[in-house]
């Protein structure tokens, strides 16, 4: 099986979770809103690609492989991580414009350090684990 781009599309969710962090990280969001917004809908779009993919083409493949181990793994990552488009749409919503930001920034900075932790834990979960074992 080809991860390449899948793997790509991680790349690129990557960095706009780099950005977002190091936006947060200067805790000048005042001046930064606009630009952290832009980056939540960017990400957006390339997480919900991403993750239809996964669940559309992806994950069934590892369910119908041969392979117990895989099957396994991927059975226990959709479980723990299957709502993750659900709850990463949540915080879009609350949180998609400078005025939204501005409105409640230290929800903003608590609920974008829980998803970009969320979204970082789940991508190093199978870069390290199931793309491994099917690489």
């Amino acid at each position: 099986m080809e991860l390449k781009h899948y793997m790509d599309q991680h790349e690129r969710i990557w960095e706009e979770l780099n950005i977002i962090k190091a936006l947060c990280k200067k805790r000048d969001i005042e001046q930064d809103a606009a630009e952290v917004a832009l980056h939540i809908n960017s990400l957006a779009g390339k997480l919900k690609i991403h993750l239809s993919s996964e669940d559309q083409y992806l994950y069934p493949s590892f369910l119908q492989s041969n392979d117990s181990k895989l099957v396994t793994m991927a059975v226990e990552y959709q479980k723990e991580m299957g709502n993750l488009l659900d709850v990463f749409t949540e915080f879009k919503e609350g949180f998609n414009t400078k005025f939204k930001i501005l409105a409640d920034k230290d929800r903003f900075y608590s609920e974008a350090d829980k998803i970009v932790r969320t979204i970082e834990m789940r991508m190093q979960k199978e870069e390290n684990g199931l793309y491994r074992l099917v690489k």
